[in-house]
């Protein structure tokens, strides 16, 4: 059996108890599909054999027909969350590439220019021999005025 089955569907306690087949989806899939839900249910995963066994208790009081649509739910967003973990597989060289630029642009590693493989050319702008404490403007102030010495 391929697919997820309704091994318990019980309206009294809002609850319902899937079972999916461990090979169809990566585990960190079926951590992000039940994180979803924890707004609306709790969810407690477990593991029989070649068996994913998903809990899920709704935080109020759920009629069957709604505790069937929440089967459904959850199935849809395992498969999206199959989905976003093969994009990020896919562009996972690019998702890196881009946040390390993110990351060295933010801490001042680098300067327009640094990407695209140029070093500062033509750039009057720039100017390696300042100091961060340098005030070629003046503006550095204390924030509080000096007391006179007596």
């Amino acid at each position: 059996m391929t697919q997820s089955l309704i091994e318990t569907l019980d309206t009294k306690t809002s609850t319902l108890t899937l079972s999916l087949d461990s090979s169809l989806y990566p585990r960190d899939v079926l951590y992000a599909a039940a994180y979803v839900f924890l707004d609306r249910a709790y969810v407690l995963l477990d593991r029989v054999e070649t068996r994913f066994v998903v809990h899920i208790r709704g935080k109020q009081l759920l009629d069957e027909p709604t505790l069937r649509a929440m089967t459904g739910e959850f199935e849809n967003e395992l498969l999206a969350q199959a989905l976003r973990l093969r994009v990020i597989k896919a562009n996972q060289r690019i998702i890196e590439s881009v946040t390390t630029l993110a990351i060295a642009g933010a801490a001042g590693g680098m300067h327009e220019g640094d990407a695209a493989g140029g070093l500062h050319d033509g750039d009057d702008e720039y100017d390696d021999s300042t100091d961060f404490l340098d005030d070629p403007l003046g503006i550095s102030k204390p924030w509080q005025p000096k007391k006179e010495e007596a």
